[in-house]
């Protein structure tokens, strides 16, 4: 058999998967890089005054804005009164009965949702109580419905809100504002939109992209100046991992639901081992919550967390699961 060149062994072995990072390569060991060597950070510092999206929507009204309530992003968080199909879920559940008129907000909307009511500036208390989403609405939780003061400001405020305090476990908005991806915005960025954080302009540093999307879907990592399960103050452009501690071997832990652990390799690939030919972005199209982006990408090994391998075409079976999320 004729030997293949260097540079075809490569490209075979990656359309396969056989070569992965952090296996020897040519004889060497390829190191591990450190992750919080780049970049700076806005931890135990004040929540930056930044652009809010109402703003924003004087220009994106008819793109972004006409869209955004439906987007998985833009529905984190939604008011009784925008959420109608959820106001009947808690009429139909006998065991809400008794708190059904003080629920406010609801939290989630594609697997299970939680139920808010406001309790003072930036503060949320939540229900004991959770609804499986689907076919038979299920609620779910142990003795009687209580609110708890503590546990939204503990667990759930930094990938649900937007602007949070970490000392006062406080929040600007709820919800994700368009600061949570965007970060601190240049005004001038109307006459030059490569002053804008993830404009098509400015979507090339690998890093920043997987810092930004990793602050709330790289679950189970936690704040080493705090201890919370999401960053101190991070602010989109700063290098996530100089406060969020990260195990790493939860990249390989065949436990995992494909979902997490997707993010957990695509994420450890990009901060660790400098792999910048996938980020977040190759095949998720954020604004527009559809998957266009991800039927066009290049076919990796990657893409076996999710699909068969055999064809990449069927779709694996698995439940999301999450012991942060509580569901």
């Amino acid at each position: 058999m004729k030997m293949l060149g260097w540079a075809k062994l490569v490209i075979v072995c990656l359309v396969f998967g056989v070569v992965t990072v952090g296996v020897r390569v040519r004889g060497q060991e390829k190191k591990a890089l450190d992750p919080a060597a780049w970049g700076a950070d806005h931890v135990g510092k004040p929540v930056p005054e930044f652009v809010h999206g109402d703003e924003c929507l004087f220009c994106h009204r008819n793109t972004i804005g006409a869209t955004w309530q439906n987007n998985a992003h833009g529905v984190t968080i939604r008011q009784r009164e925008d959420a109608p199909e959820l106001t009947k879920l808690v009429a139909a559940q006998s065991d809400l009965a008794p708190i059904a008129k003080e629920i406010e907000y609801f939290l989630g909307s594609r697997h299970v949702v939680r139920f808010l009511k406001k309790d003072g500036y930036g503060k949320f208390t939540i229900l004991n109580r959770q609804t499986a989403l689907g076919e038979t609405a299920k609620t779910t939780g142990e003795g009687k419905p209580v609110w708890d003061k503590t546990r939204f400001g503990d667990r759930c405020a930094g990938c649900h809100t937007t602007g949070v305090d970490s000392t006062n476990k406080t929040f600007v908005a709820f919800g994700l504002d368009c600061y949570a991806c965007h970060g601190d915005v240049n005004l001038e960025h109307g006459n030059d939109t490569s002053l804008v954080l993830l404009s098509k302009k400015q979507r090339n540093n690998a890093k920043v992209i997987t810092s930004v999307c990793a602050q709330c879907h790289l679950r189970d990592a936690k704040s080493k100046s705090t201890g919370l399960p999401y960053p101190n103050n991070f602010v989109a452009g700063d290098n996530l991992f100089r406060d969020f501690v990260v195990d790493w071997k939860r990249a390989d832990d065949e436990n995992l639901n494909a979902g997490d652990r997707h993010v957990w390799r695509n994420v450890r690939d990009v901060a660790v081992y400098g792999d910048e030919s996938i980020t977040c972005l190759s095949c998720h199209q954020v604004h527009g919550n559809t998957s266009f982006k991800h039927r066009r990408v290049l076919r990796a090994a990657i893409c076996s967390e999710c699909h068969e391998a055999d064809s990449f075409k069927t779709p694996k079976r698995y439940a999301v699961r999450s012991g942060l999320c509580e569901y």
